[in-house]
């Protein structure tokens, strides 16, 4: 006689188990506690990446031998900091941030982390910036996670500046299952055409990655694309 089907367990508390479980076995590098404490002392809107999105960009970076990386939207130096440490003694990490008081908690940030050295900070808005860089070689990866209404013209500037075989990420492209709902506004819409094409256009060179912030209760992804 067959045994009796087990229960299905519930799947969101099973995953946050996982991630708990995660948190738990692998490192804890206090630097990025420092950046997420100092977030929150400085008033800083608190949207940073997951600690399971900055590892995977550590490992992206390091799998595609990233010397030099380019980052669209700084914010606190979070994300910065998990790639300017995949970076080889001569890589450079240029990033791009918009607010003054942003970016002073990133500089303080890639300091704490001892990667300053590797960073090339612009300020203001990142398309003026973009338009204004003096680039000698291609990017290796490009790390896009800034004013989603721009996300089609940042990813046409990573199109044409990050190597063949390079990668480009984009950042909270599900927005909690927003993008996706019947009832989206036009807002949504717009990421939601933005993913479409990038889908579209690349094919078996897209993935994309969810995650989940359990503190935000939040269901979001990363895209990654390999260029041809």
């Amino acid at each position: 006689m067959p045994e009796p089907r087990r229960p299905k367990p519930e799947m969101k508390p099973l995953f946050i188990s996982i991630l708990k479980y995660l948190d738990e076995e692998l490192d804890h590098d206090p630097t990025y506690r420092w950046i997420m404490q100092e977030t929150g002392l400085r008033g800083i809107p608190e949207m940073q990446i997951t600690r399971e999105q900055g590892r995977t960009l550590n490992m992206l970076a390091h799998l595609v031998g990233a010397r030099r990386i380019l980052e669209i939207g700084t914010l606190s130096g979070y994300s910065g900091v998990w790639m300017a440490r995949a970076l080889p003694a001569d890589g450079k990490l240029i990033t791009c941030e918009v607010n003054p008081k942003h970016a002073e908690l990133a500089m303080d940030a890639f300091v704490h982390a001892g990667v300053a050295d590797k960073v090339e900070l612009h300020l203001g808005p990142a398309l003026e910036t973009l338009t204004s860089l003096e680039l000698d070689s291609p990017f290796d990866m490009t790390f896009i996670d800034a004013d989603k209404d721009n996300n089609l013209n940042y990813f046409q500037f990573a199109e044409a500046h990050t190597r063949s075989g390079g990668l480009i990420i984009v950042d909270n492209i599900f927005l909690n299952g927003r993008v996706i709902a019947p009832d989206a506004n036009d807002y949504m819409q717009r990421l939601a055409a933005f993913n479409h094409h990038v889908f579209e256009k690349y094919g078996d060179s897209v993935a994309a990655i969810p995650f989940y912030k359990m503190e935000e209760d939040n269901v979001d992804g990363i895209m990654v694309v390999r260029m041809p």
